[in-house]
């Protein structure tokens, strides 16, 4: 049996042991659905679709919210209680940055809803395979600052050696995605939308390798060219989570 088949099976056995959690675990996959159209087109020139799908998100975090006021099983209850105003700072800032014509703004507001959504799963150790990706994103950002900007020609030992450093911590948060790649199926995605993930988790993971060969070899050209092509490999992944129908049609 190959590695990551064996992987999968291990994730899949995971699934069936997962405590009872269910309702809340399918409205916190509701919320991301939304999450993930305001994050998206907030980071572009689209003005009337971000304050659609911004109109969206708040719609489904205060259906969240009602639903689930007091800390779940398993839950600290002062870190449920945290998070619930930090969110909602989060998307109140959102509001009011977007309202301004501030949509950078806005975007960098709601990339802290998806940073307190991991501290809390994490701490509670619930699985969830959007953490998976989140922890990626970090070491992923890093990875692209280290490489931005950088040339062969006027890159200096220094900036390699920052480049490794961050190609070594996304490489191993990568790991943690490809262990829990069969959660995927748990995300409210249709069967299409599933295959579509998985073959963009294989682009990331050869572009991560490509990565990685290319410092073995000293290319720094490669090195920095495939380091950047890193994020919007990740890019087209996390999207494929969102459910951009209503926002868009379609």
């Amino acid at each position: 049996m190959d590695h990551t088949r064996a992987l999968a099976i291990a994730a899949l056995t995971a699934i069936v042991a997962l405590p009872a959690r269910a309702g809340l675990h399918e409205d916190m996959v509701a919320l991301d659905r939304a999450y993930i159209p305001a994050l998206a087109l907030t980071n572009q020139p689209k003005v009337d679709l971000s304050r659609r799908a911004m109109e969206r998100l708040r719609v489904e975090w205060n259906a969240f919210r009602t639903a689930h006021s007091a800390a779940p099983d398993g839950y600290p209850a002062d870190l449920w209680a945290a998070t619930e105003r930090d969110i909602e700072a989060a998307l109140a800032a959102a509001e009011k940055n977007l309202a301004a014509g501030r949509s950078l703004d806005a975007h960098e507001d709601l990339e802290r809803v998806r940073e307190a959504q991991y501290t809390l799963r994490r701490a509670a150790q619930a699985p969830y395979f959007m953490d998976d990706l989140t922890a990626f994103h970090s070491a992923m950002e890093k990875l692209v600052r280290a490489a931005a900007g950088k040339s062969a020609a006027m890159g200096s030992d220094t900036d390699l050696m920052a480049i490794r450093a961050a190609y070594a911590e996304a490489d191993r948060s990568w790991q943690g995605v490809l262990a829990n790649r069969a959660l995927v199926v748990r995300h409210g995605i249709s069967a299409d939308k599933a295959a579509a993930v998985q073959t963009q988790i294989d682009v990331e993971t050869r572009t991560l390798a490509e990565v990685g060969a290319a410092l073995a070899a000293g290319d720094r050209t490669k090195a920095i060219e495939r380091a950047m092509a890193t994020k919007p490999a990740f890019a087209k992944l996390f999207q494929l989570f969102g459910d951009f129908a209503p926002v868009i049609g379609g």
